[in-house]
């Protein structure tokens, strides 16, 4: 028995996928939704041992059941035996994810696989199309394709050209929101990001769709491109001689009603300026070549600009290339 304890949780992870790192991730998932203001009726897809469900349950006064979903043997056994340790409600669900089928009871939906969860976004919807609102909660670990290491698996499973560069974490998460959004807008939801984060190797969003066609049509406009010109200028749209990515999302990565100031990441990125891209320090160091580069702290200072989760030595700013190196040198 390998038994961990994580918040109010006590799990069994013996034979069954378990990544400490990741605790990070699902303490920002509690207190996105615990902040929900509806009763939730939770299905955990690719529960393993239940860790990310059971939190939910014992730590979100408005989760009222969680099923919980995977395909091995062995997991199903685990989520048996950690759900009575932690007296969870709630049903286990032998199955493929995407064999599920429609029309089920739930309105949040987890999508944890290992790897990408663009083939599930879909199945998860059809899964609630008949709400009026619902959450939708997914998590990418396949960062080297978003992040354009595999850039025509990219085009494949996301429908969206990336950028393999020192700032890719950004672009890649936002080409993983315009995805979820795109799916949704087919089914006549709109969407709100709740929460978005990368860290270690892990993209995380937790959207709010509510039907809504109207909004919509606003909502398009979020749906961009970005550039990087040969000066290191980035900008929004299509330029000609610039490096591109996208389509993407280029509207906000949270909400402020869901921050919680506890933890130091959601803080951080409720303080990022909302720009759809970030400069890297070094990275235009090492393009012009300079002998010596202060301190980000003094950058950012006498920018005005922000930090970004992405990087600790990422920046935001709107202002131009040009006006950063004067700072620089």
């Amino acid at each position: 028995m390998e038994m961990i304890e994580e918040g109010k949780a006590k799990v069994n992870v013996e034979g069954v996928f378990y990544n400490p790192w990741m605790k990070l991730s699902r303490d920002i998932s509690v207190e996105v939704i615990k902040r929900i203001p509806d009763e939730l009726y939770v299905l955990d897809g690719f529960a393993a041992s239940g860790i990310r469900g059971i939190r939910y349950y014992l730590e979100s006064g408005n989760v009222k059941q969680v099923d919980f979903l995977d395909i091995n043997d062995v997991a199903v056994k685990r989520i048996k035996e950690n759900m009575e340790r932690n007296g969870v409600e709630g049903k286990i669900i032998k199955s493929y994810f995407e064999d599920l089928g429609t029309n089920q009871t739930y309105n949040f939906i987890e999508i944890d696989p290992f790897g990408s969860p663009a083939q599930y976004i879909y199945p998860a919807i059809l899964m609630a199309k008949h709400k009026k609102r619902f959450y939708l909660s997914a998590t990418a670990t396949d960062t080297a394709v978003l992040c354009g290491r595999h850039k025509e698996a990219c085009k494949r499973n996301y429908h969206s050209w990336p950028m393999h560069d020192w700032t890719c974490h950004e672009t890649g998460l936002r080409i993983l929101i315009k995805f979820m959004a795109e799916a949704a807008f087919l089914y006549d939801y709109n969407v709100e990001v709740l929460f978005s984060f990368y860290y270690r190797h892990q993209m995380k969003v937790i959207l709010k769709l509510e039907k809504g066609v109207p909004k919509i049509h606003e909502q398009l406009a979020l749906i961009d491109f970005i550039h990087k010109e040969e000066t290191l200028q980035r900008g929004i749209g299509l330029k000609e001689n610039a490096k591109w990515a996208g389509p993407l999302w280029i509207g906000p990565l949270f909400h402020p009603n869901y921050i919680s100031k506890s933890i130091p990441l959601m803080e951080l990125v409720s303080k990022e300026l909302p720009v759809p891209f970030h400069h890297h320090l070094h990275e235009i160091a090492k393009h012009y070549k300079l002998s010596k580069v202060p301190k980000i702290d003094k950058v950012i200072k006498e920018l005005g600009a922000t930090r970004t989760h992405f990087s600790p030595l990422g920046f935001k700013t709107e202002k131009k290339i040009e006006e950063i190196l004067e700072v620089l040198r």
